[in-house]
């Protein structure tokens, strides 16, 4: 029998309604005790101690968090810790219970959970708009450290405002910490107090778990453990910070080409755009044959190397001096080539730091974007084999190296342009936004595209970006524009629906009928009910400078708050009451959106207005600034996540994408525009499977899987403060709803979601992180793709 003067224990604190404690017995130190937690005598809960506890003798593994009611914790005046079934009392802690000094509020804490990310909220309670910063030690030693970015409402007396406050935040760990050993790290904010859920301990291994698995397991238990240690991978998958990239490419290099799968002499023409060394691998299974172009705007001599080029080489790739390819990077580009019977075949690339101190930097690129090929020539950046006979006798021969890929699509079927995700171009320097690190005659270069564009699109327009030179705008114009009906759901919340309507009469400039349709969903305040009655009778009014007309209708909705079926009987009542002819095309806008700038929604229409495409999506803001939605990545967070919630509206961005005119798998419904019929024909928002959540993204996947192409543009600039009038999904009946709504997403889309064509599988799917802010530890299969969404 082991003594009871052994077993220790104690309540280290109580934050909120979280108890936290230990519980450790010296003769049996690796056993993992059952603890009862009484109020007052009564029992209120059990658990097991066996969590990480830095107040925790011996390994530390015997700590427990209890998260007790607000009835059960206002009911007793004393919490008392026993063993299990036990009587003596480990400790005790009398109510009201503070946090120990040296730590902050619960409110302010860090988490993490598989991967090297950490993340959690920091506010100064007094001073709450102070902008603290967090610093990460491991052994007295300073490992990183940020500061909070992410916006979210400061919790306040129910009935009063929430106050908007800077306090989220995620930490990225180095690289180095994915060494298999135990790390254990303090998080503490910048006046010295550890937050709530530090120290935290980590053990990560590079390659992942299975991996290890498969060299600390029994073979009896490799298989069994391998499929769970996959599945527990694909549902927490981990990231790192992109500035460990070197250290990433070492851990999962570039694979090894395959055998040639081709019978006789493959020869492939490397043009080099200036001289100078260029170091190209062996490659004993292709012939290559090299031209050098010593002024690469000469282009005489351009023109001449490609012809030679394509008369005797199979495929043809550009590259600069100093350039490095991968091993075997040649063959395998021809080996997508020739088996996918594929016109052009692209990788992703690496280039160095613009200073001089920094690491060399990837590029991963998503599969086949032709609106982006326009605004930035992607395909160039990486190694591009273009096969011969696209170039070959080509009626519209490229001028100029800058031409090259869009004459080479020109002749093409998009399903014929292949994604190689994995970096085969070493660049020797840094990244130029348009895909080439030297563009000569920017001007003359714009009007070549411009042409170019015209005979692909006539309406279409390209212009330089005023700010970020190495980008171009992609806009169109219409001769006639359309009918527009715009859906604007509200209940109440009669302050951000007046915003939403002056903003919208104020600028917008659209040199046609719009006609807004408020769908009242049980408003009840006199107020509102007042304003819809003015701006129904206010009748038909001018819209903008152009001659555009602008009505309002309010149509009353009064059944449970169900957003899909708001919509859909919205646009039902259009069609019944309007007829088919009118406003073919309808927009879906939320009530808490505001308008920035006058031509927002003629660049909407006129971009969906396009053969193919079938949803349009705009750029939208916190009102501080930051991009809110960039467009949808399917996968990130599990499911599917913005973009650009990292960013400021005017940064970068990845590879530029902030700014670019670009094609996703979804965008958001708070300003979604799309045509009438296609709306009817995919039957409209799923109002039972998606009643709340992800319904834009079902309708938009349903839209791809048709063919029809998911537009996003920066060009359409508003002001979108998320959730406003709904709230978060807080509740216990709108959380069980929130996870219905999940896991029927996965179960219709869920390989779209996993291999979304505009994310690159070298990018991680990270819980913790946004899209295109993390590598993938370990990067996905790195099959080639093309712009397909897969089934």
């Amino acid at each position: 029998m082991t003594a009871p003067s052994d077993r220790q224990g104690r309540l280290t604190g109580l934050y909120g309604n979280l108890l936290k404690g230990w519980a450790w017995d010296a003769a049996s130190p690796g056993r993992r005790w059952a603890v009862a937690i009484h109020g007052d005598g009564r029992p209120l809960a059990l658990a097991q101690a066996e969590d990480f506890h830095p107040e925790a003798p011996g390994d530390g593994a015997h700590g427990f968090s209890v998260v007790l009611s607000d009835t059960q914790l206002d009911a007793c005046r004393q919490l008392t810790l026993t063993l299990a079934n036990a009587e003596r009392p480990l400790d005790t802690l009398t109510l009201p219970a503070a946090p120990p000094a040296n730590r902050t509020p619960e409110h302010s804490r860090v988490h993490w959970q598989p991967g090297l990310v950490l993340r959690g909220w920091l506010v100064d309670t007094h001073d709450p708009q102070r902008q603290a910063s967090i610093e990460v030690h491991e052994q007295g030693q300073r490992i990183a450290r940020t500061t909070p970015t992410r916006w979210d409402a400061l919790p306040t007396p129910a009935g009063e405002p929430h106050e908007r406050v800077e306090g989220g935040f995620q930490i990225r760990l180095p690289l180095s910490l994915a060494d298999g050993r135990r790390h254990v790290l303090t998080v503490r904010d910048d006046q010295g107090r550890e937050l709530a859920g530090s120290p935290v301990v980590i053990q990560e291994w590079p390659e992942g778990l299975a991996h290890w698995q498969a060299h600390a397991a029994t073979e009896s238990q490799r298989t069994l453990l391998t499929r769970q240690l996959e599945r527990y991978e694909q549902l927490l998958p981990r990231g790192v910070d992109p500035a460990d990239y070197p250290a990433w490419l070492a851990a999962f290099p570039v694979t090894p080409p395959e055998a040639p799968s081709r019978s006789g002499p493959v020869t492939v023409g490397v043009i080099q755009l200036g001289s100078g060394a260029l170091h190209l691998p062996d490659t004993p299974a292709l012939g290559v044959r090299t031209w050098v172009i010593d002024a690469p705007d000469d282009t005489h001599a351009y023109q001449q190397a490609l012809s030679d080029a394509c008369r005797r080489c199979d495929a043809i790739a550009q590259l600069e001096p100093g350039d490095r390819l991968a091993e075997g990077a040649l063959a395998r580009a021809w080996q997508v080539l020739h088996e996918q019977r594929a016109a052009i075949v692209y990788s992703d690339f690496d280039a160095p730091g613009r200073r001089p101190d920094a690491p060399r930097q990837p590029g991963f690129l998503p599969a086949w974007d032709p609106d982006r090929h326009w605004c930035q020539d992607f395909l160039s950046a990486g190694l591009c084999l273009i096969h011969s006979d696209v170039l070959r006798d080509h009626p519209r021969p490229p001028a100029t190296p800058g031409e090259l890929t869009y004459a080479a699509v020109e002749r093409c079927d998009a399903e014929a342009i292949w994604h190689l995700p994995e970096p085969l171009r070493h660049r020797a320097r840094p990244w130029a936004e348009d895909g080439l690190a030297d563009a000569p005659c920017a001007a003359e270069r714009l009007e070549r595209l411009q042409a170019r564009l015209a005979h692909h699109d006539p309406l279409a327009t390209l212009a330089a970006h005023p700010t970020h030179h190495g980008l171009r705008r992609l806009t169109r114009r219409l001769d006639d524009w359309p009918a527009v009906a715009l859906i604007v759901p509200t209940r109440d919340a009669l302050g951000l629906l007046k915003r939403c309507l002056d903003t919208l009469l104020a600028h917008t400039d659209y040199p046609g009928q719009v006609h807004v349709l408020i769908v009242d969903n049980q408003s009840q305040r006199p107020e509102t009910r007042a304003y819809f009655a003015e701006q129904a009778a206010a009748g038909t009014r001018p819209l903008g400078r152009r001659g555009g007309r602008l009505t309002v209708e309010v149509l009353a909705y009064p059944h449970a708050f169900n957003y899909a079926a708001i919509n859909n009987a919205a646009v039902a009542h259009l069609t019944r009451t309007h007829g088919e002819a009118a406003a073919p095309v309808i927009g879906l806008l939320n009530n808490d959106i505001e308008c920035l700038h006058d031509d927002w929604l003629c660049r909407l229409v006129a971009l969906l207005m396009r053969p193919g495409t079938g949803a349009v999506g705009a750029k939208l803001q916190w009102p501080n600034g930051m991009v809110q939605h960039g467009g949808v990545i399917g996968g990130v967070h599990g499911l599917a996540a913005h973009v650009g919630n990292a960013w400021q509206h005017d940064d970068t961005g990845h590879l530029g994408m902030n700014h670019l005119t670009q094609r996703f798998s979804a965008v958001t419904a708070a300003c979604l525009l799309m045509r009438r019929a296609d709306y009817q024909a995919i039957g409209g928002l799923d109002a039972r499977d998606f009643p709340v959540g992800f319904n834009d993204v079902d309708l938009c996947l349903k839209l791809r899987a048709r063919g029809q192409a998911v537009v996003w543009t920066p060009e359409a600039r508003l002001i979108h403060a998320e959730s406003a009038t709904r709230g978060k999904d807080e509740s216990a009946e709108k959380a069980a709803r929130a996870q219905r709504e999940m896991a029927n997403l996965r179960r219709r889309w869920s390989q779209a979601l996993l291999n979304d064509p505009a994310y690159n599988p070298n990018l991680s799917l990270d819980t913790a992180s946004d899209p295109f802010t993390s590598l993938a530890l370990p990067p996905r299969e790195r099959r080639a793709r093309n712009a397909r969404l897969p089934r």
